[in-house]
């Protein structure tokens, strides 16, 4: 997969790679609840990934505004996966998964903050 691309306040477009080591670390059984079965990734590891992808943008999840844009826009990722489910894009179980990590990425804020 190719790098994404997001854009500085200046309206600058900025590439946002991923390498296998900054690989956002998933849980391999999410329910749509954002609880996983134990696979030894934490909610502390999912949260510094996030906060990595922000402060390369010069960015924290530590910042109030921040964090509840990024909470807003994840939550809005996971309407689209309830979308693409109802629209038969996605199977349940593709988007349970996709759910869970929707959720995973609206309580990163959270995890960041208690780690400051």
């Amino acid at each position: 997969m190719g790098p994404s691309l997001a854009r500085n306040d200046s309206g600058e477009e900025h590439s946002i790679r991923s390498t296998a080591a900054d690989v956002i670390p998933l849980r391999r059984d999410l329910a749509a609840d954002g609880l996983a079965a134990p696979s030894g990734v934490t909610d502390s590891q999912v949260a510094s990934w996030w906060e990595k992808v922000f402060r390369d943008m010069n960015r924290t999840l530590t910042d109030e505004q921040t964090a509840e844009a990024h909470r807003i826009t994840s939550a809005g990722f996971g309407l689209l996966i309830d979308g693409a489910r109802t629209a038969g894009v996605l199977t349940e179980a593709q988007a349970a998964y996709l759910s869970g990590l929707a959720v995973e990425a609206v309580r990163a804020p959270d995890f960041v903050s208690r780690e400051q």
